[in-house]
């Protein structure tokens, strides 16, 4: 559900670079790291085909301030890929 609520944001990344570039699409996978408390302590690009640096920095910034419920036995480790194509 936490990703489903921040799926707007996800899109604004990609949208603002879509209009400069129409023919953008590919697979980007985020890899971050949610601590104890549920916050998310860092987040950085583990695999990807966008190849678009903009996209890239927003989504690695944007997955930073999500707040998931605390997990249990402390930091859990998430690769979570997010598929774009323009429409």
């Amino acid at each position: 559900s936490v990703m489903r609520r921040h799926m707007a944001e996800v899109r604004f990344c990609f949208e603002r670079e879509l209009a400069a570039n129409p023919e953008l699409a590919g697979r980007v996978t985020v890899s971050f790291v949610i601590g104890a408390s549920g916050a998310v302590q860092s987040s950085s690009i583990a695999n990807t085909t966008l190849n678009n640096a903009q996209v890239e920095g927003c989504l690695t910034e944007a997955v930073r301030r999500w707040t998931f419920p605390a997990p249990e036995g402390g930091v859990v480790m998430v690769n979570y890929p997010f598929v774009f194509e323009s429409e």
